[in-house]
């Protein structure tokens, strides 16, 4: 029997031919489809020439500008509020004529706030009744310690003279000593008792100087306090506080107004001025002083911002503006104009006109024609803008072509074919 011998180990190769041709196709494969994906991207969009706007891009005088929807209002208007709210009760006058200042407008009914007013009436005039029986009652007192001192004045003049008398009869022995001296102590007595109601009324007299001095004060306060419940009274009636032209006047009879509620509104009728609102991107380059003009009968009106109110009610703020010269005609309260608002002066700039290419680019890039029948994207930057141009600061030159319609349908397109 034939020996066998040790089995020899045979090594493995790690890469067999056939694998190494798989992963080439692989890499193969990759590379195909990277180029062949760049390819797609790249794929011209063929669009009809008739289906698209062409504009040039120009240099030119570029003003930095916004449109304002404003409204003509009074430059002076003054608002006509309740003072205590109420009822309509009564109505005087109509919307839309002239008053005059103080004219009553609309009375209000409220019967508890009447009330507590008469019965803050009826309480202060009780005090001032009793204020004044006081002062009365001080007054008695004062005129009757000064009859008492005329009085004790009156016995003391009769007691001198019966003392001076008796003085020259005592040195003659003609009256007895005892009698003299029952005078000379009465006489005494009605000085003391002279000086001493001298003294009270002097007192008297001050204290009720000052109690009577006070009790006019507070009586004058409480007339005073009477007088102002007269007029919150009077002030269910609402009268126009200046002379002007009504407007926004329209109560109706049993209808409730609250306290301090605007009811009207008075045209001074000093002037005009408009109102208007502008988009709040704009509120950092709005300021008073600046220059605005609208168009009006066929004539350019002149205009300047005199105020800038900040706040920003849904996306908008609001700017009032004054007219430079003289005021049209045939301007009137509630006209609606569109104002053309100058954020800069005027300089040399490249510019393309406003398109709805816009929406689709946000004005990062424009097709771009290259005379051949193909336009191109290119990358640009844009400043400024006013309502007819956009500012080209990158990107663009003088006479280049682009264009200006939608890119919506080929905005994701390097190259544009234009087909005739």
């Amino acid at each position: 029997m034939k020996e066998m011998g040790m089995d020899k180990k045979i090594e493995k190769k790690k890469w067999s031919q056939k694998k190494l041709y798989y992963i080439a196709g692989a890499i193969l494969l990759m590379i195909l489809m990277f180029f062949g994906f760049k390819t797609f991207n790249e794929k011209i969009y063929k669009v009809d020439g008739s289906k698209i706007s062409v504009k040039k891009v120009i240099e030119g005088d570029f003003q930095d500008m916004i449109l304002i929807d404003g409204d003509i209002e009074p430059i002076n208007l003054v608002l006509v509020n309740t003072l205590e709210g109420g009822t309509v009760d009564e109505i005087f006058i109509e919307d839309g004529v002239m008053v005059e200042k103080g004219t009553p407008l609309v009375r209000l009914s409220n019967p508890s706030v009447t009330l507590g007013y008469m019965n803050q009436e009826t309480a202060i005039m009780e005090q001032i009744n009793n204020l004044r029986n006081l002062k009365l009652s001080l007054e008695k007192e004062q005129i009757n310690l000064a009859e008492t001192l005329i009085d004790s004045e009156n016995k003391l003049a009769e007691v001198e003279r019966s003392y001076k008398v008796d003085s020259v009869l005592i040195s003659k022995d003609v009256i007895a000593k005892n009698d003299f001296i029952e005078v000379a102590e009465s006489y005494k007595y009605q000085q003391k008792k002279r000086d001493f109601m001298n003294e009270n009324v002097k007192k008297n007299r001050h204290d009720n100087k000052d109690q009577i001095k006070q009790i006019n004060r507070s009586i004058n306060m409480m007339n005073r306090n009477l007088e102002l419940i007269h007029e919150n009274i009077e002030k269910m009636l609402v009268r126009a506080p200046v002379t002007g032209m009504l407007s926004s006047f329209d109560p109706v009879i049993g209808e409730s107004y609250i306290r301090n509620q605007t009811v009207a509104k008075i045209d001074v009728q000093a002037g005009f001025k408009i109102k208007g609102l502008a988009d709040e991107y704009y509120l950092s380059s709005v300021k008073p002083g600046q220059l605005a003009r609208f168009s009006f009968d066929g004539n350019i009106i002149e205009l300047k911002i005199k105020k800038v109110l900040p706040e920003v009610v849904n996306r908008r703020f609001e700017v009032e503006l004054v007219f430079v010269n003289e005021i049209p005609k045939d301007i009137t309260i509630g006209q609606s104009v569109q104002v053309r608002l100058e954020l800069s002066k005027a300089q040399k700039s490249l510019m393309i006109p406003r398109g709805s290419y816009f929406q689709s680019s946000g004005g990062q890039y424009v097709f771009v024609l290259d005379g051949e029948g193909e336009a191109h994207k290119r990358i640009i930057k844009l400043g400024s803008q006013n309502p007819s141009y956009y500012q080209v600061l990158e990107g663009l030159s003088e006479g280049d072509q682009f264009i200006s319609s939608s890119y919506e349908d080929y905005k994701n397109y390097e190259t544009i074919k234009i087909k005739n």
